[in-house]
């Protein structure tokens, strides 16, 4: 990797909605010695941070749509750089590998609701998993039956889904009406133009089509932010990565710009975990940042 091309570039309309009205509401040098520790730490100094010393962590907020994001980013070189070389891919993977039962039961419940959003067996039913990674997802929605494809670039992430069974591609097909659903877990607070990555994907979804997408959730975080600073514990704003903090307002104006509608997931309480089940719902369907959104 050439370490002279790494850069970065400065957002200058919103990713959500495309608005030219930014505000800006946080800056911090990446000099500063908290910043530094804590890059260096979470990368394991994998990267020359001399690469960073001269650059600003700016976090914009645009005053139509409520999203938070990260105004200076890493071009297409630094992004290379940052997910094939900086972060650890061996921990990537053990975190899947390794998981508590209580994540794939998260994938059960999703892939339940999946079956109440459509009535065709599993089999009629294509969907892609786009963002992938180690294939963990497609695999289980295979298990169920579905006729799932796992979109991935990482070259060693799409060898290790293969060797789960998952069909792999690494680039989208050309825009036709092909998917009935598409799943995006922890991927959109990762790119650098969210809305029109929306309005792609909309081109493959057939008619009435649904996307799921689930974000970290940015509630509350920009009155923390301005009160207390930059945190380490500030996972949706982590540097660098993430660079899209939406909240539900944020991600509904998002959606309806590139033609879909916030609809609400069949209800799947447990009669013997009632309270805990109610208390999921409520956050599912007003609250947090994990959305069913149906092509109009």
């Amino acid at each position: 990797m050439n370490d002279q091309l790494i850069d970065f570039y400065r957002r200058e309309h919103c990713p959500g909605c495309a608005s030219k009205d930014i505000d800006t509401v946080y800056q911090l040098s990446y000099a500063d010695e908290s910043l530094k520790q804590f890059i260096e730490s979470f990368y394991q100094q994998r990267m020359d941070y001399r690469l960073l010393e001269d650059q600003v962590y700016e976090m914009g907020k645009c005053p139509h749509c409520g999203l938070l994001f990260q105004r200076l980013v890493l071009n297409q070189t630094g992004q290379a750089a940052l997910y094939g070389e900086w972060v650890d891919s061996q921990k990537s993977l053990e975190k899947k590998r390794y998981a508590k039962a209580k994540l794939f039961r998260q994938y059960a419940g999703q892939l339940e609701t999946v079956s109440r959003l459509f009535p065709q067996a599993p089999h009629k039913i294509e969907i892609l998993e786009f963002g992938m990674g180690w294939g963990y997802w497609s695999r289980m929605a295979t298990a169920y039956g579905y006729h799932v494809r796992g979109l991935e670039l990482s070259p060693e992430r799409v060898e290790h889904a293969r060797s789960l069974g998952v069909e792999v591609m690494q680039e989208l097909p050309e825009p036709s009406p092909r998917f009935d659903f598409i799943y995006a877990s922890q991927v959109f607070e990762h790119l650098e133009d969210p809305l029109q990555t929306m309005t792609e994907l909309s081109q493959r979804l057939k008619p009435d089509g649904i996307i799921y997408l689930r974000v970290p959730d940015a509630r509350g975080l920009e009155g923390i932010l301005k009160a207390n600073g930059w945190q380490p514990e500030m996972d949706a704003i982590h540097p660098l990565e993430h660079i899209n903090a939406f909240t539900r307002k944020s991600l509904s104006v998002m959606a309806s710009k590139a033609g879909f509608r916030v609809i609400q997931p069949p209800l799947r309480i447990d009669i013997s975990k009632f309270w805990s089940g109610l208390k999921r719902e409520i956050g599912d369907r007003w609250l947090n940042t994990h959305v069913y959104l149906r092509k109009q």
